[in-house]
């Protein structure tokens, strides 16, 4: 009786162990480098022709033919409150002051899409810069496909071998599969969340004209920033994880700390700067905003 339970066992490790290895080798040929795309963004994230039809090729068409429109309405709105601060004696925005600063930022405004692309491309040379520091150091490109290589090479499992899922290493390749996993969805999020900013970018320059929805501008850009940001500190996590030594046990250890400051990065940058949280919580999406 014993040895048919042990038997059952064993069997069904061996299956789950053939199972897993499957999952492992299929998010090794795809994931990794789907992760290199969204995640270290460039301007090609807002070049493509479609999102620059939408967005606007002039000040008559597209989001910018929308926000155009809206200065008039923006104009109006300053008009009714500065009549009745008078009825109320409330304080408002001087006049020669609201027209000044409407005049710059309308002007602002209408370059939103070059302004968006010097800050994407200036986020991009840095994240590229400490990447190709690491390069120099370590001998090796810096990306999420390399990181892998490296860890299943020095680690893990060839192709052609099945790896224990009950073992320390598999227990650690487990995590980290299907913490990859949720990495790809947070960032897929972000990278969304990029173009949605790129879009609103041109109404939190327009709500700067008021003061009174400042405030509120302040908040679109803080959460674009943010956002842009995090590959920075995405690189500098990948950079150090290339200086581990991951033949010892203590590196893997660390390794899982690494996977981990990868799935959080956003949040600690949320922390930091402010602005949306795109970290994956359980089934949902969750979207906080900054102060």
């Amino acid at each position: 009786m014993e040895n048919s339970t042990s038997n059952l066992v064993a069997s069904i490790i061996e299956s789950m162990n053939h199972i897993f290895s499957n999952i492992f080798s299929s998010v090794d040929n795809g994931i990794y480098e789907i992760l290199d795309k969204i995640v270290f963004v460039d301007t090609r994230i807002i070049e493509k022709d479609n999102f620059v039809k939408l967005f606007g090729t002039g000040g008559t068409n597209g989001i910018m033919l929308i926000c155009n429109s809206l200065v008039i309405g923006i104009f109006l709105f300053y008009l009714v409150n500065l009549l009745f601060s008078h009825l109320t004696n409330s304080k408002v925005q001087t006049p020669l002051s609201f027209i000044f600063k409407a005049i710059i930022f309308v002007i602002i405004m209408n370059g939103s899409l070059w302004i968006c692309k010097q800050i994407i491309e200036i986020v991009s040379l840095i994240s590229g810069a400490i990447c190709e520091i690491g390069e120099e150091l370590f001998g090796q490109k810096i990306s999420f496909v390399n990181f892998m290589q490296n860890i299943n090479d020095k680690i893990y499992f060839s192709k052609n071998e099945v790896l224990d899922v009950t073992s320390f290493d598999g227990i650690i390749k487990t995590f980290t599969t299907f913490g990859f996993m949720n990495l790809i969805f947070s960032y897929a999020l972000r990278y969304i969340m990029i173009q949605v900013f790129v879009l609103l970018f041109p109404f939190a320059i327009l709500l700067g004209i008021y003061d009174k929805t400042v405030p509120l501008s302040k908040a679109i850009l803080k959460a674009f920033i943010s956002l842009l940001l995090e590959q920075v500190l995405i690189a500098l996590i990948l950079v150090l994880s290339f200086s581990f030594n991951l033949s010892s046990e203590i590196s893997k250890v660390l390794y899982i700390g690494i996977i981990y400051s990868l799935i959080k990065a956003n949040t600690y940058m949320y922390m930091i700067f402010g602005g949306i949280s795109t970290s994956i919580s359980n089934n949902a999406t969750l979207i906080k905003g900054g102060g």
